[in-house]
């Protein structure tokens, strides 16, 4: 199992990597100084660090997609919901005005038929 670094060696290479997380040689050559570190072991720190701060960058846009996609299908769904009941209203509304269109042809059926008997009635009195 690896060694754990020293708690001085530990800060001196975290804050080096607050104040760039860009190691150049002349920064890299300073902390094998100060930490008594090799050069590799101070390269290996720097780019597992690199590593674990773009996994969470990462993380942090999928969660931020993940919250956006959910606030979408929620909109979404909203939006659906309220075209069925629409929907629906436009149907029950279809139907009553089917409903009075067919009483209307039917009142006009009869209007008809009575202006056709008067018409009868009239020939029927006219001739003697």
């Amino acid at each position: 199992m690896a060694k754990r670094f020293e708690k001085h060696q530990n800060d001196a290479l975290e804050l080096a990597f607050e104040e760039s997380v860009h190691l150049t040689k002349e920064k890299k050559i300073e902390l094998v100084r100060a930490t008594g570190l090799d050069m590799e072991q101070v390269t290996s720190w720097f780019n597992r660090k690199k590593a674990r701060k773009r996994a969470r960058e990462s993380i942090g846009d999928l969660e931020r997609t993940n919250a956006e996609l959910h606030q979408a299908l929620k909109e979404s769904q909203e939006k659906e919901a309220r075209l069925q009941r629409e929907l629906q209203e436009s149907r029950v509304r279809e139907a009553e005005l089917e409903a009075k269109n067919q009483q209307l042809k039917q009142r006009l059926t009869i209007i008809e038929g009575d202006v056709q008997f008067d018409s009868v009635l009239k020939f029927l009195k006219g001739r003697p």
